[in-house]
């Protein structure tokens, strides 16, 4: 059980982290897994506090950041990138990766911050 402070600490550092990802060129994977690891962390520890109904149903729908996501690829896709000789794919499947990385990144730095409101007001 995480203590206030420890709380206040691992919400610092999780802001810290998410905007170190925002402003990298491309997601490094190694901050993606330290961000992935302390974000469940949080999570587990504000589930377990019970803050309000809204938040621990935000938290309770949130899973896991996959850091092995593969966007879908459909059919068009797949002739386009047959017709291109695979220039397509080379392209469409890491932008589509970092921006889901970035999105998640993004949803759980703004939830957090509400949660660390919600610490500060009760």
């Amino acid at each position: 059980m995480m203590s206030i402070e420890d709380l206040q600490k691992a919400f610092l550092d999780l802001d810290f982290q998410a905007n170190r990802i925002a402003k990298l060129k491309g997601v490094d994977p190694e901050h993606l897994s330290r961000f992935n690891e302390r974000a469940e962390q949080v999570r587990i520890q504000l589930l377990q506090m019970g803050l309000s109904d809204a938040l621990t149903e935000s938290l309770v729908e949130m899973n896991p950041i996959d850091e092995k996501f593969q966007p879908r690829f459909s059919f068009g896709r797949k002739m386009l990138n047959v017709f291109t000789f695979g220039i397509h794919k080379k392209r469409y499947l890491p932008k589509k990766q970092e921006a889901y990385f970035r999105k998640e990144v993004a949803e759980r730095s703004r939830l957090f911050q509400y949660a660390k409101g919600q610490l500060s007001i009760d």
